[in-house]
């Protein structure tokens, strides 16, 4: 499978065939494209006359022949896909959409292994790590025809079976396997995932773990098999690997098909995943200074309807300071690439009245706004909104790069 590495807002042209290697989609790849877009989130990427554009979510989408690796748009990387695949993997570890463990740090931190094989290669191992400790075993009901009994008869089977013999007991049992749909789920998901990944390590992760699942069952898993498993006590311990089973299993679309493979698409909305990665860092400044940091809220009205009373118009800031109580700043955290030559810095005056509008609600002077660093937008600047208020609003920009220093002190 070849790997075509986008960057976000880039804009990639479509034509009838490519040559290997070559930075453009085939007609037949925006056709999948076009039938995968009603199942992926709004605004995955938009169309143009001949070209497409990969904006506001990054991830894998893979087509077939062809995995497309949409990756972030980070100030001074533009050119090293391998530093942007680190970016998004470090955003989705600070912004716990992958948890960090000893085990899954060297596959999390490979940029040389394309985004899918890393998350294939962190699924294995820390499926192997749990292995290591036993594998998931429960009571299975089994039937069989036996001379001894065990368990109990089943009545409608014996009479069907062994009226002329009278000699055998048609018998319903529990017995503790390894067989179990938890067990045969992951099976079908490492089967399934075997023939996305496109690494000879990932390949080989892969093949050494269905070696440990021999024994187990194939089904044909999918979410709806999921959802009926039970988890209990016994299955917390592979809580994150059924999760990134889920994840993959949500990502395929069997009736999507480009070639002789269905698509499979695990993309990240880059707004929600930027606001998680704020909070998480602006988190520990808050504790720092004897804060509490509270994220969507707390929730007020922005307007009473006079005539029925009724509220209107919900407001949740993305994060609110809190001196036990009450409010003391505010925070929005917004991934944007800015027009960097405007005087105003490209900030909209979108983003700059719903902040103003959180102030006035809340009785807050102190508020921000978070931007990712760029090239014009490297240390913080300072609006003062003019009027009778004394109302601050700090532009912060936050590296995303994993050296980079997101020590930010707010307020």
């Amino acid at each position: 499978m070849e790997i075509l590495s986008v960057i976000e807002h880039e804009r990639i042209p479509i034509r009838a065939s490519r040559r290997e290697g070559e930075h453009v989609l085939t007609e037949a790849h925006a056709e999948a494209l076009s039938r995968l877009e009603a199942r992926l989130p709004k605004r995955t990427f938009a169309w143009g006359h001949h070209v497409i554009t990969f904006a506001q979510h990054c991830g894998v989408v893979s087509l077939g022949d062809l995995c497309i690796e949409i990756l972030p748009k980070i100030h001074g990387r533009e050119e090293s896909p391998g530093a942007c695949r680190a970016a998004l993997i470090y955003l989705l570890k600070r912004a716990r959409r992958l948890r960090t463990t000893p085990v899954g740090e060297g596959a999390m931190g490979r940029q040389t292994e394309v985004l899918l094989d890393v998350f294939l290669i962190y699924f294995c191992d820390l499926l192997q790590a749990q292995l290591i400790q036993g594998m998931l075993r429960g009571y299975v009901e089994k039937e069989e025809n036996l001379h001894v009994l065990r368990g109990r008869i089943k009545l409608d089977m014996q009479f069907k079976h062994n009226l002329a013999h009278g000699e055998r007991l048609y018998c319903c049992y529990d017995e503790m396997s390894i067989d179990t749909p938890h067990n045969q789920m992951i099976k079908s998901v490492l089967c399934r995932m075997r023939t996305f990944a496109s690494g000879a390590t990932a390949r080989k992760r892969i093949a050494r773990l269905l070696m440990q699942f021999a024994d187990i069952k194939d089904i044909p898993a999918d979410l709806a098999f999921y959802d009926s498993l039970a988890f209990d006590r016994t299955t917390c311990r592979f809580k994150e690997i059924f999760g990134l089973c889920r994840m993959f299993l949500q990502g395929l679309h069997p009736d999507v098909v480009a070639g002789d493979l269905p698509c499979l698409a695990l993309v990240f909305d880059m707004n929600r995943l930027f606001e998680a990665y704020v909070s998480d860092i602006m988190r520990q400044n808050a504790g720092k200074r004897g804060l509490r940091l509270r994220e969507q809220g707390p929730k007020k009205y922005m307007a009473t309807r006079s005539d029925t009373g009724n509220d209107m118009f919900l407001m949740k800031p993305d994060m609110v300071f809190l001196d036990e109580s009450t409010p003391v700043a505010l925070a929005d955290a917004k991934w944007k690439i800015l027009n960097e030559n405007g005087r105003n810095l490209g900030i909209t005056q979108g983003d700059l009245y719903q902040v103003s509008a959180y102030a006035a609600r809340y009785g807050i002077d102190k508020l921000a706004l978070v931007y990712p660093r760029q090239a014009k937008l490297t240390s913080p600047v300072e609006f003062r909104l003019q009027g009778d208020v004394r109302v601050t609003i700090r532009i912060i920009p936050i590296d995303v790069i994993p050296s980079g220093d997101t020590d930010v002190f707010f307020p």
